[in-house]
């Protein structure tokens, strides 16, 4: 598959697409130089400058503050197409930009708003995100040391944050720290502007080098030490933050699923390439049966994670309820896109260990990215403490036959043909899945299962983020069936991962049950009825392909 093809694949919509093919344009022009010139571990500071001045910056943020006023949506083309170039190029992006930027457009004043975005989103000035302390990462609401202290004129700040991308070069830190009134009360988590300039002998900010990828971003700890923060520096009411970090963590971690999948693009890309000039004997390598197969795989898997990233972005777009949808997108996007530039990296062999081949490079930089913006595991807990609630317990995960029918434009019943069997998989699966965590939660004891047992909750946090991803794969499936834009590979493609999908959830439901010493008869007889439709479906494919009808 060529890039075009893969970007036609991934951007159905016109605009996404002409936004994706603007990005590889730049990528070629300007970024592809420009990493020549970098050293190995020096910070790109012309970058986030270059990507303002080709339109690139400031993708999701109002015009009257110096935006594109695009959406969340728009921004993920952005981010995957800069990402195809360098991951830290995009990491840079992400801190600034779906961290900083994004913490003032929501918190913010309006005089904040006007004094501060026009400078980040025309990249004058570089924004860090301060959240991270040394002894605590996820725990950090509750394990927040940084202290905003509160006197007659104003506020002190003080504390140590870590890992924190952009500390060395920033221009303008957000940091949250724990306020303090004058009483001595703790008063919540406070959000504030600090301004480098006028700063500088408070602020210290210390390079942390070693890291295993990401070596263009800067990673730095960053101490305050009795800095004076203004009334007007607050960003927000006192005690606001917590809940507005939430949300900017929310789509921070839509915006790093997308990134995953950009780097995942371009390992499979570079795999594609090498495979076709690969001799083996009389053939290439990529007219091996295996090759042609693990391609289709990772091409499967790749796709069937963007469904998943840009229906967590609509929802978020729409100002719907996104928090587990933007959790089970972020778990499943980036363990994809890590599996995927490790097939790559196996189908290079030798070479694929070689620095001079970029697949090493990439699956250096995804590694950190199911720790960062919420680590897997953590991610994993709180989807299972919603699984179960109204719109998570099973058919909630996956449209209705009906539904997809409306979407394909198709009349009462006709569903059946072109999706009938992969729903009918999914219904089982979903079936299963519904069971498994009746039967777990009754035998642990427990109405959330982030409160019972982890091993639990993160097996079943798997099968719920499983079904959720395959019933976006079928409903866009049908949505690119009513539009006519439904290639026959995109459909084969979607079926395939239904299928398996389908087959794995029933199978680890079963393994689930057994793990606690529990069986289920209608588990056994769901898995057995998904194999047999994966076999019949398999067969009608195939007599559709000898006829010549799949193309």
């Amino acid at each position: 598959m060529g890039a075009r093809g893969l970007l036609a694949e991934i951007f159905q919509d016109d605009d996404l697409l002409l936004l994706a093919k603007a990005v590889r344009e730049f990528g070629e022009r300007e970024l592809v130089p420009y990493l020549r010139e970098l050293g190995q571990e020096e910070f790109p500071d012309k970058f986030l400058p270059l990507a303002a001045g080709s339109g690139f910056l400031g993708t999701a943020i109002p015009g009257e503050f110096g935006g594109q006023g695009g959406t969340l949506e728009a921004f993920l083309p952005v981010i995957e197409g800069i990402a195809a170039y360098d991951g830290s190029l995009a990491l840079t992006l992400a801190a600034h930009e779906s961290l900083a930027t994004t913490h003032v457009l929501l918190a913010g004043s309006c005089e904040q708003k006007r004094k501060c975005l026009p400078d980040l989103t025309a990249g004058r000035k570089i924004g860090a995100w301060c959240l991270t302390e040394p002894q605590a990462g996820s725990n950090i609401f509750n394990d927040m040391r940084a202290k905003l202290s509160r006197t007659s004129q104003g506020w002190i700040l003080n504390g140590e944050k870590t890992f924190i991308t952009n500390g060395c070069h920033a221009d303008l830190y957000v940091v949250l720290a724990r306020a303090i009134g004058q009483d001595g009360q703790d008063a919540g988590i406070t959000g504030c502007l600090v301004e480098r300039q006028g700063n500088q002998h408070g602020i210290t900010p210390m390079p942390l080098h070693g890291k295993m990828g990401m070596w263009h971003s800067d990673t730095a700890a960053v101490r305050f030490d009795n800095v004076f923060i203004t009334e007007d520096s607050i960003l927000g009411a006192v005690g606001s933050a917590g809940q507005v970090t939430r949300r900017v963590l929310l789509r921070a971690r839509i915006g790093v699923a997308a990134l995953t999948l950009g780097l995942a693009r371009d390992a499979l890309e570079r795999a594609t390439s090498y495979t076709k000039t690969r001799n083996i004997g009389k053939a290439t390598l990529f007219e091996q049966q295996l090759t042609r197969a693990r391609l289709s795989g990772m091409e499967e898997s790749l796709w069937a994670a963007w469904q998943a990233v840009r229906c967590a972005a609509r929802l978020a777009d729409q100002s719907k309820p996104f928090k587990v949808q933007a959790c089970m997108a972020k778990v499943f996007a980036t363990e994809t896109a890590l599996r995927i530039a490790d097939e790559a990296i196996q189908l290079l062999g030798g070479y694929g260990y070689m620095r001079d081949y970029k697949v090493e490079q990439n699956y250096r930089d995804l590694r950190l990215l199911t720790i960062g913006e919420g680590a897997s595991e953590i991610l994993r807990l709180a989807i299972a403490g919603h699984l179960g609630e109204p719109g998570f317990g099973g058919e909630d995960l996956i449209p209705s036959l009906k539904s997809l029918e409306s979407d394909a434009g198709l009349t009462c019943g006709s569903a059946s043909s072109p999706w009938g069997p992969s729903h009918h998989a999914l219904q089982l699966a979903s079936d299963s899945f519904r069971i498994a965590l009746e039967q777990i939660k009754k035998a642990e004891g427990c109405g959330d299962l982030s409160s019972g047992s982890q091993s639990s909750a993160i097996k079943v946090a798997d099968l719920g983020t499983k079904l959720w991803v395959a019933g976006q794969v079928i409903r866009s499936g049908a949505q690119l069936v009513n539009r006519g834009t439904a290639s026959g590979k995109i459909l084969s493609l979607a079926k395939s991962f239904l299928m398996k999908a389908s087959l794995e959830i029933c199978h680890q439901a079963m393994e689930l049950l057994r793990a606690h010493g529990l069986t289920d008869e209608r588990l056994l007889s769901n898995y057995s009825a998904v194999l047999e439709t994966t076999a019949r479906n398999r067969s009608a494919e195939s007599s559709l392909l000898l006829n010549g009808e799949g193309s």
